[in-house]
């Protein structure tokens, strides 16, 4: 399907960022270029081979080259932490890496691959040969989320996955994109949606900026190249409908938001803005292929107390579970999803036992209400999804505890309904001990920028149970507590 979708494009534009243009004749030659020296590197069927990019065009030839040789991609965005990205490809089991022609960022040390190959810049006109079919039970790509011991863990996605995720967005919107904006890591899940639906379909895949936070580069890309379709962080587009003064999001036809919760006051906004654009609030996580559920927002939800995740996309199946039996309608049950979408397995199993469960646990809570619709409510462990990156709260405290130099320390989340979650971390310190600058700097040196907490508070010691451990119920109100006291001293530091 997307083998075709390139074939059929011609000189059409295919892929833009801010460096230059592929046609789909030139992206089709470049991928296949990068394809034969994978194969004469020894990259066969299965074999993973780590991305090193920024988000770029040059990264999504990258992709394309690896999945015709049948080998698996993992896309290390070359802009994360470099701890963080020694621990993906670590994990991967990668020694074959292809990395951006252009860009200055080193992979990280103490990573050694008996090759590495700079994506071919220089085409030479020849018509490539036909992509070959592979086994569609072959892995595709590899995605990190966050472990249970603070160290990312790898999920293997089959083609098969990739095709289903892929066809089931042609199934379910009524357009597809003429021009879609990727504003996504290549190392989340939400880049799949993009990449493959754009190329799929003929569409003109565009980058506004390695940074997928210029919301600058964002206006600016949607008014040049007249984009119909955008995905995006919900907190991100709040930022984007704040900053659109010169209608530069006039073009649009659909915006998909995903990743973390959506706000009513965004879907407020959003038709006070943009009426005739369609809004959808897609659900999924990386372990069925990047969506399973979504919801497309009406005017009346903008007055709701949470907007719903909506429904299952053709060909999945959404269960809800309670200790004793199926959830009833209104009551909260713990999401199970299977379909074609859920993946292999991780990279931490034995490849021979992956794929044998069709059934995904999501750990995730939710109800579905009287008209169908189901509503999130909250993980039933530690994890956060911050800004589409789904992380273990031990992960944000061992980070916490480094930089503090190893002091007593926790995090306090702060979780209000149809918004964004914050993270407040707290150091016993004395007061004029604790270094916020320092603690925010070295915390980035180690977790993506949307996991470093917004505030750090020195306190005499912890709040503990009567048993000794942490009280986190404790933590949490102290937490919202000073989220919300900062608020209101910046609002009447405004009006003074």
């Amino acid at each position: 399907m997307i083998a075709a979708g390139i074939r059929a494009g011609g000189s059409r534009p295919a892929l833009t960022d801010r460096d230059g243009t592929h046609s789909y004749t030139e992206l089709d030659q470049a991928a296949s270029a990068l394809a034969l020296e994978l194969y004469a590197a020894g990259v066969r069927p299965g074999t993973p081979v780590v991305i090193h990019c920024p988000l770029s065009r040059w990264a999504v030839v990258a992709m394309l080259g690896v999945l015709r040789t049948g080998a698996q991609y993992v896309p290390v965005d070359a802009s994360f932490p470099v701890e963080r990205r020694m621990a993906m490809i670590r994990e991967s089991g990668a020694v074959v890496a292809v990395v951006d022609p252009r860009s200055r960022t080193e992979l990280p040390p103490g990573c050694t691959f008996q090759t590495v190959l700079r994506i071919p810049t220089h085409l030479d006109g020849t018509t490539p040969a036909s992509p070959s079919r592979h086994a569609p039970d072959l892995a595709a790509y590899t995605l990190f989320t966050s472990g249970s011991s603070g160290v990312p863990k790898g999920v293997v996605v089959s083609r098969h996955s990739l095709a289903y995720s892929t066809q089931a967005r042609l199934a379910y919107y009524p357009s597809a994109p003429s021009v879609f904006l990727l504003c996504s890591s290549i190392s989340f899940d939400s880049s799949v949606a993009g990449i493959y639906w754009a190329l799929a379909t003929g569409a003109h895949l565009v980058i506004p900026s390695p940074s997928v936070v210029d919301t600058v580069a964002i206006r600016d890309a949607c008014q040049q190249y007249a984009a119909s379709h955008v995905l995006l962080i919900p907190s991100l587009y709040r930022i984007l409908l704040e900053s659109d003064e010169d209608d530069s999001l006039s073009s649009l036809r659909a915006v998909i938001v995903a990743g973390e919760a959506c706000p009513p006051e965004l879907v407020r906004r959003h038709f006070d803005l943009l009426p005739e654009v369609a809004l959808y609030n897609e659900y999924g996580p990386t372990e069925c292929t990047v969506w399973a559920l979504v919801h497309q927002c009406q005017p009346s939800d903008g007055d709701a107390t949470a907007v719903p995740i909506g429904r299952p996309i053709p060909g999945t199946e959404a269960y809800l579970r309670t200790d004793n039996g199926p959830a009833a309608t209104d009551e909260i049950g713990e999401l199970w999803l299977g379909g074609p979408g859920v993946a292999l397995g991780y990279t931490t199993e034995p490849a021979t036992s992956r794929g044998a469960n069709r059934l995904y646990r999501t750990g995730d809570f939710a109800r579905v209400d009287e008209r169908g619709h189901v509503h999130y409510h909250g993980r039933r462990d530690g994890q956060l999804k911050l800004a589409g990156v789904r992380l273990e709260l031990m992960e944000v405290e061992h980070a916490l505890s480094a930089a503090s130099g190893g002091r007593s320390s926790a995090i306090g989340v702060v979780r209000q309904a149809g918004t964004p979650i914050a993270l407040v971390g707290f150091v016993v310190s004395a007061p004029g001990e604790l270094q916020p600058v320092a603690l925010r700097r070295h915390m980035r040196g180690m977790l993506p920028h949307a996991a470093v907490p917004a505030a750090f508070c020195a306190m005499d010691q912890l709040p503990c149970l009567s048993n000794g451990k942490l009280d986190r119920r404790a933590l949490d109100h102290m937490a919202a507590s000073h989220i919300a006291a900062s608020s209101t001293s910046a609002l009447q530091g405004s009006t003074t």
